[in-house]
């Protein structure tokens, strides 16, 4: 008696979730670099401290800092060398939304600008204050943007865990089906006597590359 299979396996076509696309790489390096910028911003307030009261050093040392605190901000905010924009809506929100760190970001810089750019002899005193003033919020602001690019890439990975869970079980399905498929050739050909052997010897690699796929996919598990 040969034994029917009844099972259909649909085709996947899942859409992809924002932050799926996004390599597990890439979320290390945007989650240390929103980190960075905490260590920025306060060292460029520190730095702009020091050299009001004439540590020279202290001032090319808060310009470098200002620099790369820019930098950081606009590939963070728009992508650029290899990182994307916020790919994901929840980051969207808490870097440029109306609520987001974008602005405060802005104005600390535009600050830091006024205070670091006029003559070596002195410092803005009044922008100064407002920078030196602005630097703790800002930190804050800055904290809950790291932790949302944590939250953003657990959940990303998590999806992709899921996705590739699923994708394991409907091989392992699949390869069910063809060590069923194989079984009744076997039992076809045995019937066909000497005439079904060949398809005997295809029927059993068969059953072979069956076992092969399902021990795959539990290795992939693990």
């Amino acid at each position: 008696m040969v034994v029917a299979t009844s099972s259909r396996l649909a085709p996947v076509h899942a859409a992809p979730q924002e932050g799926e696309s996004v390599p597990a790489e890439t979320w290390s390096s945007l989650i240390n670099l929103a980190g960075r910028q905490r260590m920025l911003s306060q060292r460029i307030a520190l730095m702009a401290l020091l050299a009001d009261r004439g540590d020279r050093p202290a001032r090319s040392a808060a310009r470098e800092a200002l620099q790369q605190f820019s930098r950081a901000h606009e590939r963070l905010s728009q992508g650029g060398d290899g990182l994307p924009a916020p790919p994901t809506a929840a980051l969207r929100e808490a870097l440029v939304g109306p609520a987001g760190a974008d602005a405060a970001v802005r104005r600390f810089i535009a600050l830091a600008h006024q205070v670091l750019d006029g003559p070596d002899a002195a410092l803005h005193r009044d922008a100064l204050a407002q920078l030196v003033e602005q630097a703790t919020p800002l930190l804050a602001q800055l904290n809950q943007l790291t932790l949302a690019y944590e939250a953003q890439a657990r959940s990303a990975a998590q999806r992709a865990q899921a996705h590739r869970a699923s994708l394991i079980s409907r091989i392992e399905r699949v390869a069910g089906e063809a060590r069923i498929v194989a079984m009744n050739a076997r039992i076809a050909a045995a019937r066909a006597g000497d005439g079904g052997r060949e398809f005997g010897v295809v029927a059993a690699r068969l059953v072979e590359v069956s076992a092969q796929i399902e021990s795959l996919s539990h290795a992939a598990m693990r």
